[in-house]
Order: C-alpha cells, then sequence, then structure tokens
C-alpha cells in the first residue's frame, strides 16, 4: 500500500481516530453536517425523504400503496374527505378524488380525468323499494363475484359490498353494510368526448383488499369491531363469464333452458353459480341499458340484507314462500336444501323471468320448485 493509500478504519477506531484540537473538532463537526445534509437533501429529491404519508378512509389505505389510484400521478393531484362513524351516529362515508389535467402526447389534444372512490358505511334502507335497488341492483350484477374466505358479500373491479358482523346490526335488526364504488370520466377537448374511466382498483381481488381494510376501520369507529379484524387471505373464486351476445328471441338466457327475452340485440353475462349465489344480468350490447337482473342469495348473513322485505304471503298463487312482485323489483324467499333461499328479479316486470329463473336454480340446489308449473314462459 502507497503512502497515499489509506485502509478504511475499523468501527472500533473512530474514537481514537478524533483529532484533539478545538479547531479539529469544529471541522469535524461540520464535515459530518454537510455529509447529513447531503444525503438529505439527496433523499428529498429522490422522493423517499420519510415524510408522513397521506391517509384515506379512515386511516385504511396509505398513499403509494395497492392500486394505481393511491400511487403518484404527475399530472395531476388527489384529494380526500371523510365523516367517520360513530357509536352514536353509525354511518359514515369516505371518498378519494384524483382530478388531473394534461396534452396528449399523440396529438396535443387536452385531456382532463375526474375520477372518485366512495366507500359508504351504514345500516341497509328501511324502505323494501330502497333496499333492493341498493343491493340488488348495485351489487349482485353478473359480473360480481363472491368475497373471498366466506366473508358475506360480493366484489367486481370497480368495488363491492360486505356485510358485517351482528354486532353493529341496528336496534330494529338491519344489518351494517359497507360499500365501495369507483367512478369517473375521461374528456379530451372539453365536452366533445366524453367516456366512462372509473378509478383504477387494481382488479378484483384487490378491490376487496380495500373494502375489508375500510370495513375493519368503520366497525373500529362505530364500535362494533369483532374481536379479530376480517381479513382477505385467499384467491378469488367462481369468475363471472364473459357477456355474450343474444341473437334472438328463442335463445336461452345465462343458460337458464325457457328464460326467454322478447328483444334483440342484448347480451347476458352469467357470474356466480355457486351453493350461496348465482346471478345473471341481461344489457342492451350497444346502449348497455339493463334489461333483466337475477339473484339467488342462500348465504345466510347476505341473504339478511332482505330479511323484512318478502311480506307475509305467497307472491303469487301456488309459489312457495313468500314474497312480493312490484313494479320495479321481486323477491321470493322459500325453503330450499334446508335453508332459505331468497330470489331476486330487476328491471323485468314479467314473473315468469323469476319463475324460470327461480325453479332452474332451485333444481341445481336439489329442492323442489319455487313457482307453479306453467308460471315460467
Amino acid at each position: 500500500m502507497s503512502e497515499t493509500d489509506e485502509a478504511p478504519a475499523a468501527p472500533g477506531r473512530l474514537r481514537r481516530a478524533l483529532p484533539n484540537s478545538r479547531r479539529g473538532r469544529l471541522s469535524l463537526i461540520s464535515a459530518l453536517v454537510l455529509a447529513l445534509a447531503g444525503t438529505g437533501l439527496g433523499t428529498w429529491a429522490a422522493h423517499t425523504w420519510p415524510w408522513p404519508k397521506d391517509r384515506y378512509c379512515w386511516g385504511a389505505w396509505e398513499e403509494d400503496s395497492g392500486p394505481d389510484f393511491l400511487g403518484d400521478d404527475d399530472d395531476g393531484s388527489r384529494t380526500g374527505k371523510e365523516t367517520a362513524p360513530t357509536r352514536e351516529h353509525p354511518t359514515g362515508s369516505c371518498e378519494v378524488a384524483i382530478a388531473s389535467d394534461y396534452k396528449s402526447s399523440y396529438d396535443g389534444d387536452k385531456v382532463s380525468t375526474d375520477q372518485q372512490v366512495t366507500v359508504e358505511y351504514g345500516p341497509v334502507p328501511k324502505a323494501a323499494e330502497a333496499r333492493l335497488a341498493m343491493v340488488h341492483d348495485g351489487f349482485l350484477g353478473g359480473d360480481m363475484v363472491p368475497l373471498p374466505d366466506g366473508l358475506p358479500g360480493t366484489v367486481n373491479g370497480r368495488g363491492g359490498l360486505l356485510v358485517l358482523p351482528k354486532s353493529c346490526d341496528t336496534h330494529d335488526g338491519r344489518p351494517t353494510v359497507v360499500t365501495m364504488h369507483a367512478s369517473g370520466t375521461y374528456t379530451r377537448n372539453g365536452p366533445s368526448y366524453t367516456q366512462n374511466d372509473p378509478a383504477d382498483l387494481g382488479g378484483a381481488r384487490q378491490a376487496a383488499v380495500l373494502l375489508v381494510a375500510a370495513a375493519n376501520r368503520g366497525m373500529a369507529a362505530a364500535g362494533c369491531a369483532p374481536d379479530e379484524p376480517l381479513k382477505v387471505s385467499s384467491p378469488l373464486y367462481d369468475l363471472p363469464g364473459k357477456p355474450e351476445a343474444i341473437f334472438g328471441t328463442s335463445d336461452d338466457v345465462c343458460g337458464i333452458r325457457g328464460l326467454h327475452l322478447d328483444t334483440e340485440d342484448i347480451e347476458d353475462q352469467t357470474g356466480a353459480a355457486t351453493r350461496d349465489l348465482q346471478t345473471c344480468s341481461v344489457r342492451g350490447d350497444r346502449d348497455g341499458v339493463p334489461y333483466l337482473q337475477l339473484a339467488m342469495v342462500a348465504q345466510p348473513r347476505l341473504a339478511a340484507v332482505f330479511d323484512g322485505v318478502t311480506g307475509e304471503h305467497p307472491a303469487a298463487r301456488g309459489w312457495r314462500g313468500t314474497g312480493t312482485i312490484g313494479e320495479k323489483h321481486a323477491i321470493v324467499r322459500a325453503d330450499c336444501a334446508g335453508r332459505p333461499a331468497t330470489f331476486l328479479m330487476g328491471a323485468s316486470t314479467d314473473p315468469g323471468h323469476l319463475a324460470a329463473f327461480a325453479n332452474a336454480a332451485a333444481a341445481r340446489l336439489g329442492c323442489a320448485p319455487i313457482a307453479p308449473k306453467g308460471a315460467a314462459r
């Protein structure tokens, strides 16, 4: 080793290598301060300085974690607003909004996006029609899948619903639910071109993780959390099929023999078909307008959201169980294979559609028909 080369000092030699003069001590301190400052400035410039990260939805979600809507966006801004549930008022909401404006690198057009992720915490509505519209229309479509790990609820890549434990029920017995919904718009050159562009939740499984995290925080704030927090640890099963075009009025819808719609230019989507849940949706293949929504729910806690809205009499002459057939929704509940099953219909007002679906679902579960012979057509 030459005289100009120096071996690295061993850690234990640092104290013995300190200069004894005051001038030497000051020089060393100054050098250390500058070195630390330089490191800090470099870290800050690289966006890795340990500033506290923003948290959203009652502290459930942290920025730069999970899906894209929580990550960095150099062209936009992210804001959050929330009202947490409490013991006295066990309802709450939170919203994360992402807005961005930029010029397209392709043609220079001005592009704007406005996206939101909204979570609601609270009991299902008292009124039957409002409850059916909220739960059935919003979270039991053919594109929804059951939450994993036996959690009572459904999810897709745009949101989901989770029914909370009985400890969170209201005094009149209504279950409390947490819902999540992603929405948004993409606009190019002002209002001349606008399309739906929901916030990216990172897929159905990541959406389930977000939903459960928000539910745990909401329950803690409302004072009804279980001893062990809810969690998502398994993959999603029973993924829905892709939408398929229906070309004729005699074609079976959702694979159910005898379920026909007197219209064309529609597409159906078959969702889960398990012992606990079966779903089917029919929409216009161009405009997306709902033509028919069907669901069978036998998972006890998920079915509890429909307690008290099936009435006390059969839906019609010869039907099993109890139920009602209204102008916008129909619901029937009957015993099936040893436990209650709830059959739902939305968009259509034709009881024959519900009869065909309910009887097919009942046969799959191994129980007696729900509607009498001839009710389905």
